[in-house]
């Protein structure tokens, strides 16, 4: 393994986002590709992958041109990359020990905020604790993993984490108007589409894998019918 490789291997198992550099390529069998890596291509990734508008197999097509400007061969592994980019460096099963642990639903929890639907209040935020436009920004100026973590750190009293509390706690045990309060926050800044994107990207590689696998099979049919000898 290349030095490179090597060093690519490690930053994808750990980053420290003081320390490291952060990526902004990932490693598909043994060969490095560069990334689109700024904050916009993510947010335009989880946006799109929501969308009712795409086919299945046009929004793993257009994942791969999002964030590849040179896609791998191997699309499959190539998706589990931008998956592992996605989530901020961190594999399925360390995010779900996370989700048990952490207060926040942001990145554990998909279904508390759409980059669509809670745009303004989102933007809001980050002009308000960090002084940062999101308008104005430029791509290079902010790393995806570093909006994640300034989102993250967004207070508990910021509007956009008020909503997302709302749409994910639990109303068990509470008294009738606490929950009927609640209810009514849960109704008003209920989301319109609440499957998470890894489910979402998981019944889109099904899905295409089938429609490979019916294409093939009906090809190999069509094959046959061809070969066979004809009748007398």
């Amino acid at each position: 393994m290349r030095k490179s490789q090597k060093n690519t291997a490690a930053r994808e198992l750990n980053t420290n986002i003081i320390l490291d550099r952060l990526p902004e390529s990932v490693e598909v069998r043994g060969k490095e590709y560069k990334i689109y890596s700024d904050f916009r291509t993510s947010i335009l990734f989880e946006t799109m992958m929501r969308s009712r508008e795409l086919r299945p197999h046009e929004k793993i097509r257009q994942m791969l041109q999002i964030y590849y400007p040179a896609i791998p061969p191997d699309r499959e592994e190539a998706v589990k990359k931008i998956l592992w980019f996605y989530a901020g460096g961190k594999e399925t099963k360390q995010k779900k020990e996370e989700k048990n642990r952490t207060r926040k639903s942001f990145r554990k929890n998909q279904t508390a905020y759409s980059f669509e639907q809670d745009a303004p209040y989102i933007y809001a935020a980050f002009r308000k604790e960090y002084g940062i436009n999101l308008q104005k920004i430029k791509n290079e100026e902010l790393h995806w993993w570093e909006f994640l973590a300034l989102f993250d750190s967004l207070p508990d009293d910021s509007k956009i984490m008020k909503i997302m509390h709302w749409r994910t706690c639990s109303t068990s045990g509470l008294p009738r108007k606490e929950v009927e309060r609640l209810n009514e926050l849960k109704e008003r800044y209920k989301l319109v589409d609440e499957e998470s994107i890894e489910e979402k990207i998981s019944l889109e590689l099904r899905n295409q894998k089938m429609q490979e696998y019916v294409q093939k099979r009906y090809e190999e049919v069509g094959m046959c019918e061809q070969e066979k000898p004809g009748r007398n």
